[in-house]
């Protein structure tokens, strides 16, 4: 754009992302933007962990967790309303840059609607839409919309790329920091093999699978192992009092879920980002996936990939077990505990196939890239 790096500096960056691990991201891309030297206000919609590295929320990252199709269309007017909200701010306060994460079909219309009002700053969007699974035409939309693509997976970068769309690729963002994470610590567990139990950061999520985990837990200590639920940090306070108090019979821990992770001797859980921590960890996980008839009468009829969860699609085969619907089941879910405790060629199989998969989650500070190229961009 020509400008000055002294314009720069003085300008604001707005970050918009929804969702625990949406927020995470942020986090680590605000605190990263912090350590090169960027000392302008970093504002939008964000959680926590964004606040805590340095920006300043505006909006609630919490707004967006949604997930699934009947959610996503009961809540369509406050969506737009908030859209709406969020463009007006922009264009009145002119960042120098937008830089959006996840949540596609928020943010996408929200890119458009910035062009389409004459928005002049750069934008950027981290973790971009799966349009390598389904809804390819959006990767139209990023061509046209955005100065830089930073997807989490070089065959996202390679598949974006042959579409025309602008992408940079420095790993996998997760890998340094679980890397450097230490294990819970658990008292109290009497030798037994610890077990997380996952039941997702989402409000629809836990509806669903949180049943089914507080039966399977019976299960898990009549195999002589301990069971732990996982209550994620970045939960909503009434939900994750609802949470603990339904746990209230078994062990759970207020730590980041890869933390419980790393000291587990295996995981069950929501498919998504847990499945990518585990994989990272070389643990073994039992992927689960419950959504309404809508979303998945959605899912099966437009998603192109033989598997849902990254592990398995990075390893070209069946690393971790994917009980999906109504075979997310506390019998199913046993027996696949039971096949993996049992077989030492299965667990051989798995080790192989994480090996495999871990080499494509890549190398370097991702964090620290994406900071680097926004500068660049911006002119910073």
């Amino acid at each position: 754009m020509g400008h000055s790096r002294n314009r720069y500096i003085s300008d604001s960056l707005f970050i918009g992302c929804g969702e625990a691990s949406g927020d995470h991201y942020a986090s680590l891309l605000t605190g990263a933007l912090r350590s090169s030297g960027f000392i302008a206000d970093i504002w939008g919609m964000m959680g926590d962990q964004c606040v805590s590295s340095g920006g300043r929320a505006v909006w609630s990252s919490s707004s967006l967790s949604l997930i699934g199709v009947s959610e996503v269309l009961g809540a369509l007017p406050r969506l737009i309303r908030l859209r709406n909200e969020i463009a007006d701010e922009i264009l009145k306060r002119e960042p120098s840059g937008v830089v959006v994460i996840d949540s596609p079909d928020f943010n996408i219309p929200l890119l458009k609607r910035l062009k389409k009002l004459g928005y002049r700053g750069k934008m950027f969007y981290l973790a971009p839409p799966t349009v390598w699974a389904w809804r390819q035409g959006r990767a139209d939309a990023l061509a046209e919309l955005c100065d830089m693509c930073f997807p989490l997976f070089g065959f996202e970068k390679d598949f974006l790329e042959t579409r025309g769309v602008k992408c940079r690729w420095f790993g996998h963002p997760l890998l340094n920091g679980i890397r450097r994470l230490s294990p819970a610590k658990l008292d109290d567990i009497g030798g037994r093999k610890v077990v997380a139990l996952l039941p997702g950061s989402r409000k629809s999520e836990i509806r669903a699978l949180l049943p089914v985990l507080l039966e399977t837990a019976q299960g898990v200590v009549d195999r002589g192992l301990l069971p732990v639920f996982s209550i994620a940090p970045g939960l909503d306070a009434e939900v994750s009092a609802d949470l603990k108090a339904a746990c209230s019979d078994w062990r759970v821990f207020e730590g980041p879920g890869a933390e419980l992770m790393a000291g587990s001797e295996m995981v069950i859980g929501a498919s998504g980002t847990a499945a990518v921590e585990a994989l990272i960890l070389r643990k073994f996980m039992i992927v689960l996936y419950r959504v309404s008839l809508s979303s998945w009468i959605t899912y099966k009829l437009f998603v192109k990939t033989p598997w849902i969860s990254i592990p398995n699609i990075l390893a070209k085969g069946s690393v971790y077990p994917e009980l999906l619907q109504g075979d997310a089941s506390p019998g199913k879910i046993l027996r696949q505990l039971d096949n993996y405790i049992g077989k030492t060629d299965e667990k051989i199989r798995i080790e192989v196939l994480l090996d495999r998969a871990a080499l494509e989650l890549g190398e370097g500070n991702a964090p620290e890239g994406w900071a680097r190229s926004i500068m660049e961009i911006l002119g910073a």
